[in-house]
């Protein structure tokens, strides 16, 4: 991540002020919190656009799962379905064979008669 502030906390702590005859020289003092203030700002912009992201990002998640929860549904009814056609077409298959075997038993013996 790029550098997107003026100072680093350990600037901060080291800065020290030249002292004229009234304490510290004022203008020096007001440029260093210009930057601090500043940095502040880019700080709180920054925290904004971050949870601006993080909430499209939860929004994104619920609608996923939902999605997921949605297609794991579908998926079980499918694969019920497919159970059930399954036991459907072999009970079918069985069937078809019994009536084949009794077509063939009934034309098989019937010369011998």
């Amino acid at each position: 991540m790029a550098k997107d502030t003026n100072l680093s906390a350990h600037e901060i702590y080291e800065k020290e002020f030249h002292v004229d005859l009234k304490g510290y020289a004022s203008a020096e003092v007001d440029d260093f919190l210009d930057l601090v203030i500043e940095d502040y700002q880019t700080y709180d912009e920054k925290l904004e656009e971050l949870g601006q992201a993080l909430a499209r990002y939860e929004a994104k998640i619920k609608e996923l799962q939902q999605e997921i929860f949605t297609l794991q549904t579908s998926n079980n009814n499918l694969n019920e379905q497919l159970s059930s056609d399954f036991v459907n077409v072999n009970s079918d298959q069985v069937d078809l064979l019994k009536r084949i075997a009794r077509l063939e038993q009934a034309v098989f013996q019937s010369p011998q008669e």
